[in-house]
């Protein structure tokens, strides 16, 4: 059990590491990469043509195939958001990869 939580403090120090500025917060190409990680993850909670979520096929049939690849997609982001500690509202708030550079939000507050 120790050695566990050690790892996971180890893990986390090294994402803190690679996506924080020295005050703590997300450095602007963090921002940048976060928000294209969310929104290729699907965390922003979109769904696909004529509102039919991804892991449905043309015909409307549940794809498990597709469904199983979207949910690695999206705990990979999870687990990148845990490991810094994020607040999930504050992530959810960054400028999706669509807009320009300019449009990126407040510095996240961690």
């Amino acid at each position: 059990m120790f050695l566990k939580a050690k790892k996971e403090l180890e893990l986390m120090r090294a994402f803190r590491k690679v996506f924080l500025d020295e005050n703590k917060r997300l450095s602007d190409d963090a921002k940048k990469v976060i928000a294209f990680l969310r929104d290729e993850a699907g965390g922003r909670g979109e769904l696909g043509k004529a509102g039919v979520p991804y892991f449905y096929d043309h015909a409307n049939r549940f794809d498990a195939g597709a469904a199983a690849f979207l949910l690695g997609k999206r705990r990979m982001f999870d687990l990148i958001i845990k490991y810094l500690s994020l607040d999930e509202r504050k992530v959810f708030e960054l400028a999706s990869r669509d807009k320009g550079e300019d449009e990126i939000i407040e510095e996240l507050q961690v």
